[in-house]
């Protein structure tokens, strides 16, 4: 066998030749992308195309009989945080659901309101086009249902599910509510028992007699209707609820939103009795509401006004004591004695070293210290918060 046999040569025949970037053509002409209308379309198309759609127009019937039985009318759709379907991929998907919905149920469109802070020009132009009426002032979910109302929630935060109920925190107005929203029962089972009754008072006493049907996912849009649920609550379950049940603590946290002037929904706060405890209660809501933060960029959360620094609301609210008067400036006699007494006009005037009348003094202000110890808690409800991040605040003696 030759040493050619025995030792083969690997090697390439042809010369490689790399490829080359494509020089762009200059009169090429420009495509433009596909207007929302023309990509709502296609979703609604999708959605008609496959089973899903139909099973839960059948769930959704079914819901609203048991739910609002003694009603003969359609109900009307309130839709808070859908997002932005212009730019959303899930928001269109949520938006052809309810409009499919809406036809299937005869409920006129017109009776449709639809709200989200993110909302552009072109999708106001898209809702009105399809008949919907979107509206613009934030009510931060706290919306009165007076008539049975369809409440479309899609994935918002669970402080607007609270501020929902909370406004309608009474037999007769929660029996009005079809929410189509995130399994509120989850959270009952995923947070501690006492933080959701202290931050969340509403869906802690209510998760428990919700009557509830799961959706089922969606493979073309799985993060669009995942752990949603129909849900609603029958006046029999909550009928013989003893009147304690009904009284909330007040809110004092404004990041989740109180209840609006005129509402009766909401208990009545105590008074404050002193000036220190008013000034604790503002610092107390304004590090609350920064420890809160939005757990995510969606607009499901951007529904507050940016808490303003609670050194500077403590500074601007806590009096400053008169400064002390300067002492006199010591007398030196003629036998080399000093005392108080009016200065001898023959003798030299003192020294500026020795002068304490320019001298300024530092006013007392109080302390806000975020988390540690001190000398006077802000209250009950900020006692039993002070473990996970509570304010303290430090008194000087002349204020205490």
């Amino acid at each position: 066998m030759s040493d050619s046999a025995r030792d083969p040569q690997f090697g390439y025949d042809d010369h490689f030749t790399p490829a080359r970037t494509r020089k762009k053509r200059k009169n090429r002409p420009t495509t433009e992308p596909p207007s929302p209308s023309v990509l709502l379309d296609k979703t609604s198309e999708e959605l008609a195309a496959n089973d899903w759609l139909r099973d839960t127009k059948q769930i959704l019937r079914e819901s609203l009989e048991e739910a609002f039985a003694s009603s003969d009318i359609a109900p009307d759709v309130l839709c808070l945080g859908l997002g932005s379907p212009s730019s959303s991929r899930d928001a269109r998907a949520q938006l052809a659901f309810l409009l499919a919905a809406c036809d299937d149920l005869r409920i006129d469109r017109t009776k449709v309101s639809v709200f989200d802070p993110v909302f552009a020009e072109q999708d106001i132009h898209l809702l009105a086009q399809r008949g919907l009426v979107p509206f613009t002032e934030n009510h931060v979910a706290r919306h009165a249902v007076d008539t049975p109302t369809i409440v479309f929630m899609p994935h918002c935060d669970l402080h607007l599910y609270e501020n929902l109920f909370r406004e309608n925190w009474s037999l007769e107005r929660l029996s009005n509510i079809l929410l189509i929203a995130n399994r509120l029962s989850e959270y009952a089972d995923s947070t501690p028992s006492r933080k959701l009754a202290a931050d969340h008072p509403c869906v802690a006493r209510l998760a428990p007699y919700l009557t509830s049907r799961t959706l089922q996912p969606y493979a073309p849009y799985p993060t669009a209707f995942n752990n949603t649920a129909l849900q609603f609550v029958r006046t029999s379950a909550l009928a013989e609820r003893e009147p304690n049940w009904w009284v909330l603590p007040p809110r004092s946290n404004p990041r989740l939103g109180g209840s609006r002037p005129g509402s009766t929904a909401m208990a009545p706060t105590a008074a404050v009795g002193s000036q220190a405890e008013a000034r604790s209660d503002v610092i107390v809501d304004v590090v609350g509401a920064r420890r809160l933060g939005s757990n995510s960029s969606s607009s499901r959360d951007r529904l507050a006004p940016t808490p303003t620094s609670p050194t500077r609301i403590a500074t601007a609210l806590s009096p400053a004591p008169p400064a002390p008067a300067p002492p006199s400036p010591p007398v030196i006699g003629a036998n080399g004695a000093t005392g108080t007494s009016p200065a001898d006009p023959t003798a030299p005037p003192p020294s500026d070293a020795a002068s304490t009348s320019d001298v300024p003094v530092p006013p007392q202000r109080d302390l806000v210290t975020p988390g540690s110890g001190g000398t006077r808690t802000n209250g009950p409800d900020d006692a039993a918060q002070s473990p996970a991040g509570g304010v303290t605040i430090m008194t000087s003696p002349a204020e205490s």
